[in-house]
């Protein structure tokens, strides 16, 4: 049992909080926990800290009815750094190096903004940083809020120094493929209902077209049969290799990695001696440690970090939304941040237009292209990455999201029915480098209407797109 748990148990049956105001206690001849918190004390004004001492974690929360947030933001602090509400014994001062602190409080609506300082001391870098999203999601397990959605994450300079980064990251990888500007292509491999076998004519024609990359779908997997790794590695790194010797222009392949994490580790080191370009590990799922260990495996591969699947347990309200306003979860820029500093060279954020759940994912980019300098070196950004069913008229409102750093994964808009495969991905790619120097929607359009003209699939998505909502 959790640590101040028990005292939530009265005769084997969990007691169900009713909202209150935490100033006054239940019931003054059986007060709860944490009904007398000298909780003031720990709401220090941030001048007062040395925040390179401090992880720095930003909530969102929604607190019961009649409550009050500032001692809900305490609550949630103690259950991190002192683990329980009860008064410390006497002659023990909550000093702030030990136990940390709030260090700001928004206005209260139904949902407030704060901050808590947590010392590096209680989430020390050596321990990951699978334990560090560990203690910051930790919060919701206690009933301080309703709702607690974790916005944000700082990390003191001596934290950052000991993670491992992006081994290649956006320049590395350009420089690999001599792809200076525009987004990146990549075609997907799969899924698995698909014959391995009658497809590969189709990727190699796609690669000497232009493509970058193939990547694998995110649940390919590892099955039995024709598109087991062992038996899909080859082949494809084959077509690479056949496609850059002929095309002139590197072309690699990118594998995803299932199993335990020694598993992967192990089909990782496998795959590179096989001359694999780079793999696919989900964050959420396979974990940041995971992340991590393949960074500093050696292995001088791009890693592509997902987070598909977090959206079950974790996926933001918007004004349309039909659930209720009690949410949960992480924002999308704690977890690209912290997959980018575990060793992602590229990072799926977010799509725009594809049947994915979307919502604006600014925050989410800035975190991937913002610099960030420690002890004298640079932490190197990290793409973006768009997928899904995405076609050429999505590429656009993506590019306006995302930027120019970002992989383009497509499947259907290559492979589909239509004109030959050669084609459309020299479009694409065509379509990609113009779009690349636009500056706005109208710009962004001339560029479609010049290629529509040749493209009557393209025509026909501008007919149907609403282009006052595109």
């Amino acid at each position: 049992m959790c640590c101040d748990c028990s005292a939530r148990l009265r005769n084997g049956r969990q007691e169900v909080p009713r909202s209150r105001s935490f100033d006054q206690p239940d019931n003054m001849n059986n007060p709860r926990p944490g009904d007398h918190l000298d909780w003031r004390s720990q709401i220090i004004d941030s001048d007062a800290l040395h925040l390179d001492d401090y992880v720095r974690a930003t909530y969102s929360i929604s607190v019961p009815a009649g409550a009050d947030t500032r001692r809900s933001a305490v609550q949630m602090l103690r259950i991190l750094t002192v683990r329980s509400q009860r008064d410390l014994p006497v002659g023990q001062q909550l000093d702030p190096s030990k136990f940390g602190a709030v260090i700001h409080i928004g206005t209260s609506a139904p949902w407030s903004e704060v901050t808590l300082a947590i010392p590096v001391s209680s989430v020390e870098p050596t321990e990951g940083l699978s334990h560090l999203l560990q203690m910051l999601t930790s919060v919701v397990e206690y009933n301080y809020a309703d709702g607690a959605w974790l916005q944000r994450v700082d990390l003191p300079q001596r934290y950052l120094r000991h993670v491992p980064g992006p081994q290649l990251g956006t320049p590395g990888l350009r420089n690999l493929l001599s792809i200076p500007t525009r987004p990146l292509l990549a075609l997907q491999v799969g899924p698995r209902y698909q014959s391995l076998s009658a497809l590969t004519g189709l990727y190699l024609e796609a690669l000497l077209a232009g493509v970058d990359m193939l990547v694998d779908d995110i649940l390919l997997g590892d099955p039995p049969g024709e598109l087991s790794l062992a038996n899909r590695v080859p082949v494809l790194t084959n077509l690479c290799e056949r496609a850059s010797h002929s095309s002139g222009k590197k072309k690699i392949y990118a594998t995803c990695l299932t199993g335990s994490s020694n598993q992967m580790l192990s089909k990782a080191h496998w795959g590179a001696s096989q001359g694999v370009g780079g793999f696919i590990v989900n964050s959420f799922t396979h974990g940041l440690g995971t992340l991590e260990d393949l960074s500093r495996a050696g292995l001088e591969k791009c890693l592509f970090a997902t987070n598909m699947g977090s959206g079950m347990v974790s996926r933001p309200a918007t004004p349309t939304s039909a659930v209720s306003d009690r949410r949960v979860g992480i924002d999308e820029q704690v977890i690209s941040k912290l997959s980018r500093l575990a060793g992602a060279d590229a990072v799926h954020t977010g799509t725009t237009g594809a049947e994915c759940f979307d919502v604006s994912w600014g925050d989410a980019n800035r975190t991937l292209a913002q610099p960030i300098i420690t002890a004298g070196t640079n932490i190197p950004p990290s793409f973006c990455v768009a997928e899904g069913d995405l076609q050429m008229i999505n590429v656009w409102p993506n590019m306006r999201e995302l930027g120019t750093d970002t992989i383009f994964e497509v499947r259907s808009a290559i492979l589909g029915t239509g004109s030959p495969v050669r084609d459309k991905a020299k479009r694409f790619i065509d379509l990609l480098d113009r779009l690349t120097t636009v500056g706005d929607d109208r710009e962004a359009m001339q560029v479609y209407r010049r290629l529509a003209q040749i493209d009557e699939d393209l025509q026909r998505d501008l007919d149907e797109t609403d282009l006052n909502d595109w």
